[in-house]
Protein backbone atom coordinates (compact mmCIF):
# COMPACT_ATOMS: atom_id res chain seq x y z
CA UNK A 1 0.00 0.00 0.00
CA UNK A 2 1.29 3.57 -1.05
CA UNK A 3 -0.89 5.72 1.23
CA UNK A 4 -2.62 6.57 -1.86
CA UNK A 5 -5.16 9.66 -1.08
CA UNK A 6 -8.70 9.11 -2.15
CA UNK A 7 -10.76 12.07 -2.62
CA UNK A 8 -14.31 11.41 -2.71
CA UNK A 9 -15.06 15.38 -2.70
CA UNK A 10 -16.78 15.24 -6.02
CA UNK A 11 -19.78 13.16 -4.66
CA UNK A 12 -22.62 15.53 -3.73
CA UNK A 13 -22.22 13.83 -0.32
CA UNK A 14 -19.40 15.12 0.55
CA UNK A 15 -17.07 12.19 1.53
CA UNK A 16 -13.72 13.04 3.52
CA UNK A 17 -10.45 11.89 1.61
CA UNK A 18 -9.25 8.57 2.52
CA UNK A 19 -5.85 7.14 2.64
CA UNK A 20 -4.42 3.74 2.56
CA UNK A 21 -3.41 3.84 6.36
CA UNK A 22 -6.89 5.54 6.75
CA UNK A 23 -9.05 2.31 5.34
CA UNK A 24 -6.67 -0.61 6.44
CA UNK A 25 -7.72 0.80 10.18
CA UNK A 26 -11.08 -0.23 9.08
CA UNK A 27 -11.52 -2.93 7.62
CA UNK A 28 -12.58 -4.73 10.74
CA UNK A 29 -15.53 -2.15 10.94
CA UNK A 30 -15.97 -2.74 7.08
CA UNK A 31 -15.77 -6.63 7.61
CA UNK A 32 -18.35 -6.42 11.17
CA UNK A 33 -21.09 -4.44 8.97
CA UNK A 34 -20.26 -1.44 11.49
CA UNK A 35 -19.64 1.28 8.67
CA UNK A 36 -22.07 3.49 8.19
CA UNK A 37 -23.20 6.11 5.57
CA UNK A 38 -20.14 8.33 3.91
CA UNK A 39 -17.67 6.21 5.89
CA UNK A 40 -18.52 3.18 4.61
CA UNK A 41 -18.71 4.73 1.33
CA UNK A 42 -15.71 6.26 0.81
CA UNK A 43 -13.64 2.88 2.33
CA UNK A 44 -15.57 1.14 -0.38
CA UNK A 45 -14.70 3.57 -3.29
CA UNK A 46 -11.06 3.17 -1.70
CA UNK A 47 -10.79 -0.52 -2.30
CA UNK A 48 -12.56 -0.09 -5.63
CA UNK A 49 -9.57 2.46 -6.75
CA UNK A 50 -6.74 0.65 -5.15
CA UNK A 51 -5.37 -2.45 -5.85
CA UNK A 52 -3.01 -2.74 -2.77
CA UNK A 53 -5.81 -1.87 -0.45
CA UNK A 54 -8.28 -4.33 -2.35
CA UNK A 55 -6.05 -7.45 -2.13
CA UNK A 56 -4.98 -6.49 1.63
CA UNK A 57 -8.83 -6.48 2.12
CA UNK A 58 -9.66 -9.69 0.48
CA UNK A 59 -6.58 -11.30 2.24
CA UNK A 60 -8.30 -10.17 5.87
CA UNK A 61 -11.60 -10.99 5.31
CA UNK A 62 -10.46 -14.58 4.20
CA UNK A 63 -8.64 -14.38 7.58
CA UNK A 64 -11.77 -13.21 9.24
CA UNK A 65 -14.10 -16.19 7.34
CA UNK A 66 -11.48 -19.04 8.14
CA UNK A 67 -11.48 -18.15 12.17
CA UNK A 68 -14.81 -17.97 12.59
CA UNK A 69 -15.01 -21.43 10.73
CA UNK A 70 -12.76 -22.74 13.73
CA UNK A 71 -14.41 -24.94 16.13
CA UNK A 72 -12.89 -27.25 19.13
CA UNK A 73 -11.71 -30.39 18.42
CA UNK A 74 -14.31 -33.13 19.13
CA UNK A 75 -11.43 -34.77 21.01
CA UNK A 76 -9.66 -32.65 23.51
CA UNK A 77 -5.95 -32.51 22.55
CA UNK A 78 -4.21 -34.84 25.82
CA UNK A 79 -2.63 -32.85 28.61
CA UNK A 80 0.75 -33.94 28.05
CA UNK A 81 0.85 -32.71 24.45
CA UNK A 82 -1.36 -29.31 25.37
CA UNK A 83 2.04 -28.85 27.33
CA UNK A 84 4.35 -29.67 25.28
CA UNK A 85 2.73 -26.90 22.57
CA UNK A 86 2.61 -24.77 25.67
CA UNK A 87 6.18 -25.14 26.22
CA UNK A 88 7.45 -24.83 22.87
CA UNK A 89 5.41 -21.52 22.40
CA UNK A 90 6.79 -20.49 25.75
CA UNK A 91 10.81 -21.31 24.58
CA UNK A 92 10.08 -19.89 20.90
CA UNK A 93 7.85 -17.05 21.74
CA UNK A 94 8.83 -15.74 24.66
CA UNK A 95 5.80 -16.41 26.19
CA UNK A 96 4.41 -17.59 29.81
CA UNK A 97 1.91 -19.73 29.31
CA UNK A 98 0.87 -21.81 32.25
CA UNK A 99 1.43 -25.33 31.87
CA UNK A 100 -1.96 -27.89 32.42
CA UNK A 101 -1.38 -29.94 36.21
Amino acid sequence: MNDKSFDSSANTDRLESFECRDVTARLGELVDNELAGNERKAVEEHLDTCPDCAAFFASYRHVVQSAAELREPETPLPVDVQNRLRKALNTRLGLTLPYIA
